[in-house]
């Protein structure tokens, strides 16, 4: 790819990605800032947690990493200006994505189907 191809990516990418929307990181900052809330009685409240800006149901997910991996992964979120927040959460949707696919393709809830079938006979 040229030099010219890649700069056109990136300035498509960089607009693609600008339209998206705010990830729970930017909603997280924000929260944390104290720049978004309610009114109440005509007067500002800031938010104090995430859960209270999201119409989701936020839960924490936690694992204990290798200290080599944990270098690797902030030394390259920090190239990628990306919070792990949203890195994790991007890795994790495309993971599952690929074990769903894989799940159907070899059909491996085949035997657990039968014999459902077979008990609500």
């Amino acid at each position: 790819m040229t030099y010219f191809e890649q700069y056109m990516q990136h300035r498509a990418l960089s607009f693609k990605f600008s339209t998206e929307g705010q990830s729970l990181s930017q909603l997280e900052q924000a929260v944390a800032r104290g720049s978004i809330g309610t009114a109440q009685d005509g007067v500002f409240v800031p938010a104090t947690t995430l859960e209270e800006v999201v119409p989701i149901k936020l839960q924490n997910v936690c694992a204990k990493l290798s200290q080599t991996l944990v270098d690797r992964l902030d030394q390259s979120l920090s190239v990628l200006d990306m919070t792990k927040r949203d890195f994790i959460e991007l890795a994790l949707i495309e993971a599952l994505d690929k074990v769903d696919a894989i799940l159907e393709e070899t059909n491996a809830f085949e035997f657990v189907d039968a014999r459902a079938e077979q008990e609500s006979k």
